[in-house]
């Protein structure tokens, strides 16, 4: 007996690998043994590790696949705004990679699926070009939402769509040339907040099989700033009680605010995986990055110099590299040459004072000659305010 193929779309860069892992996984979770899946993950540029890892989640009846498309997206012109990237843009150009499969199933990485896929894939949306669920819209309670559709967009409310979730129609597509409208759009117009989703819904008003709400299930929208229910919100809520996909759209994400409703969801699937601890470890970075910057003690991008490249110093050296918050224009101590071959050059002392910096952090455990050390460099007319001690 031949099993029914189910296509599945996947984009993501560098920085979402772990959790489009974790989307793939709680796919896998809940896919039925009667199919077989075929998961592409399609990207531009991915590290070798990155395509292991994922590639590694294949089972017997789930296959994963990363699919470059670099020569399909290499020459877009593409406006990045807010937390949205390129990488969004890459469901534009399933048809033409995947024309094999009368229909494709796209979701975005943000998201956790709590049942078998192959059940939306099923769902028979005829000739219209896509499959989707209607975005949350409430005029009522936003203003500039309602707006931004009518007017900028010039399509009915009603008719709007979140994209995070696709069943595509790979012939009609192709078809109604939606790709090229699409970047079309893109590449001329500055106003597209949601960039290639903004597109799809002008391209294709009218040609949309809508879905329900328990297919994409759009987190946050439900609820107020202080978690409670949205008054008119009950109809959906209660709908979406055993939500079927969950998917965490906007800019907070579950990974940043596990105390958020559904973010549990996520973080029960994310333990599983292989991505647990790096999520948790980018986590943590994040928001050391965060409160460096609220404290005022550095900004971003500010030039610092390091005093110290014993052990202090080299996990400081590090933790600062990952975090990306500053640039380290010099990184010094006092027996410099035997310490060299490290993760950035090692320099003299003498090169404090011709540089320029903002900072110079001492990165010295014992806090006798850490104090030592800041009193050398006052005498040397480093001002104290410029001066952190770690």
């Amino acid at each position: 007996m031949n099993k029914q193929i189910i296509p599945v779309v996947f984009a993501t860069d560098e920085n979402y690998v772990p959790y489009c892992g974790v989307a793939i996984s709680s796919l896998i979770k809940n896919a039925s043994r009667s199919n077989t899946y075929e998961v592409f993950v399609f990207f531009d540029k991915l590290s070798g590790l990155s395509i292991y890892k994922l590639e590694r989640l294949s089972t017997d009846h789930v296959k994963v696949v990363c699919c470059c498309i670099h020569e399909q997206i290499t020459n877009l012109k593409v406006s990045e705004y807010n937390h949205l990237t390129i990488a969004s843009a890459y469901r534009l150009v399933i048809p033409n990679v995947l024309p094999q499969f009368e229909k494709v199933l796209y979701l975005d990485s943000d998201i956790v699926v709590n049942a078998d896929v192959a059940d939306l894939y099923n769902i028979d949306i005829g000739t219209n070009i896509l499959g989707a669920v209607r975005g949350y819209n409430d005029d009522d309670k936003n203003v500039w939402g309602y707006n931004h559709i009518t007017k900028t967009l010039g399509i009915n409310r009603d008719s709007f769509f979140n994209a995070g979730i696709l069943i595509i129609n790979t012939k009609e597509f192709i078809n109604n040339s939606v790709a090229q409208k699409c970047f079309s759009l893109l590449s001329n117009r500055q106003d597209l907040y949601f960039m290639d989703q903004c597109a799809l819904n002008i391209v294709c008003e009218g040609k949309v099989h809508f879905l329900p709400h328990k297919w994409n299930h759009e987190w946050l929208y439900l609820f107020s700033a202080n978690n409670s229910l949205l008054p008119n919100s009950r109809e959906e809520f209660e709908a979406c009680a055993n939500p079927a996909i969950i998917h965490y759209d906007g800019v907070e994400k579950p990974w940043d605010y596990p105390e958020q409703c559904l973010s549990d969801y996520f973080w029960s699937y994310a333990r599983q995986t292989v991505f647990y601890e790096e999520i948790v470890y980018s986590a943590q970075l994040r928001h050391t990055r965060e409160l460096l910057e609220l404290s005022g003690v550095i900004g971003k991008y500010r030039n610092i110099a390091i005093y110290g490249a014993g052990n202090a110093g080299k996990k400081y050296v590090s933790r600062m590299s990952t975090l990306k918050l500053c640039n380290i224009v010099l990184w010094i101590d006092k027996n410099f040459t035997e310490k060299q071959g490290l993760e950035l050059p090692v320099e003299s002392v003498d090169k404090l004072y011709t540089t320029e910096f903002d900072h110079v952090f001492i990165a010295i455990e014992n806090i006798a000659i850490s104090n030592q050390v800041k009193e050398m460099l006052i005498s040397n007319h480093i001002p104290p305010e410029k001066i952190i001690q770690i």
